[in-house]
Parts: C-alpha cells; structure tokens; sequence
C-alpha cells in the first residue's frame, strides 16, 4: 500500500501549504483567485482546520493507516461534485473550481493506486 499511503502524504502537504497561506496571508491569495477580500477574515480560522485536516493526512499515511486512505477518496471525490453544483447554482465563482477539481483528482489518485496496490496483491 506504498502508493496509496503516498498519495495521502502528499495531498496532506498540499492541504499543510494551503492552510497555512489561508491563515498567514490570506489577503495575497485570495486576489489572485478572484475572491474577495472584504469580510473574509474567516478564512485564517478556515486555514488552521484546513491545516488541522492535513495533519490527519501526513500522520495516517506515515503509520499506514490504510482505512483512511480509503476513507478520504470518498469526501475528496465528493468535493468535485459539490463544487460543480455550488458553481451550477451560482452560489460559488468559478474561481472555485480549481480547488475542486484538485480535491477531486487527488481522490482519484488515491482510489486508482489501491486499485493497482490490491490487484498485485490477489497476483502475488
């Protein structure tokens, strides 16, 4: 389950990055995907959960925690579809859409490694 477990790490590191500019810099992010600034002040608590959820990530993949890899496609596969719909409704930009699209290819990632990681496995 090297793979899967890798694919966890990294989307933790990326989760860690993000976090961590949502909670420091958060005013230099946000324009450069088009959101707005003005009464945004609880995207830096957004960072710290986000940071906290990454946590989650790292630590998992680093002991093997297979579970939760596989817990994780499941709301990261998720995340595309909410995404699209919020955007659909016009409840979201489609500045959005990236960060969905990220979570959901992630997911992707993680679902496909397992698959190959248990086909092995049965061959093996």
């Amino acid at each position: 389950m090297n793979a899967t477990l890798f694919s966890i790490k990294v989307f933790g590191i990326y989760s860690s990055v993000m976090g961590l500019v949502l909670l420091l810099v958060p005013y230099v992010f946000l324009p450069l995907f088009n959101l707005p600034t003005v009464g945004a002040e609880w995207i830096r608590l957004l960072g710290f959960v986000l940071m906290c959820s990454a946590y989650y990530y790292i630590r998992s993949g680093l002991k093997g925690n297979v579970d939760f890899a596989l817990y994780t496609i499941h709301t990261r596969m998720a995340a595309v579809l909410v995404v699209l719909v919020l955007f659909l409704t016009g409840a979201v930009k489609a500045s959005f859409l990236p960060f969905g699209l990220v979570d959901g290819l992630g997911g992707l990632w993680t679902w496909l490694t397992y698959r190959k990681e248990i086909k092995k496995m049965k061959q093996g």
